[in-house]
């Protein structure tokens, strides 16, 4: 039990660092999108942020090559936001379960309420929101095109289909683990 608390508060530090690194990767993206031809874009490229591709219909297209007006901006920025906004929320979910885990709670009825709502996130973000995440992005990625080569994508490919896998496993652990609270609560009112 102490070696899962004592995990436990590593993790929590672990999504602590996350829920502030996350954002401030996506911003910095975005802030130095522009940036091709000064230092700072080889520095920052080192990490690969501005070097994402977006699939369209015409082809893979790379972020660093498009320019940039302010609604083209806005719709790609939203889009990434919107795309990393059910791991933010996972974070938070975890972060509940772990701190319960660091009290010595493992199999209680919050946990697998909170796993269930870890599934539902997961699923959630299989079926609408990398899909809609996708379509403004490839929106925002061919605004700029000429008429009649501007897109709206709607599909749903192989991350789509590991979210739904990882929800459907989740929801499935969460009912394990509610059974499990019901035979700990049996036990415990047994004399």
């Amino acid at each position: 039990m102490k070696k899962i608390q004592k995990i436990s508060a590593y993790l929590l530090m672990c999504f602590n660092i996350l829920l502030i690194a996350t954002p401030l990767l996506i911003i910095t993206q975005w802030l130095f999108i522009d940036a091709k031809t000064m230092d700072s874009y080889a520095a920052i490229n080192f990490f690969g942020l501005l070097e994402k591709t977006i699939l369209t219909p015409e082809g893979y297209i790379k972020l660093s090559t498009v320019t940039w007006g302010p609604l083209e901006k806005f719709l790609a920025f939203s889009s990434d936001i919107l795309s990393i906004m059910p791991f933010m929320l996972s974070l938070f979910v975890l972060k509940i379960i772990f701190k319960n885990y660091e009290k010595g709670e493992i199999f209680s009825t919050i946990n697998a309420l909170l796993y269930k709502k870890l599934a539902w996130l997961l699923l959630l973000d299989a079926l609408i929101v990398k899909s809609l995440s996708n379509t403004l992005m490839v929106l925002a990625v061919t605004l700029t095109h000429p008429a009649g080569h501007r897109y709206i994508n709607i599909h749903y490919g192989t991350p789509s289909l590991k979210a739904l896998f990882l929800g459907i496993l989740l929801m499935v652990i969460s009912w394990v683990m509610l059974e499990a609270s019901k035979l700990q609560d049996e036990q415990q009112y047994t004399i």
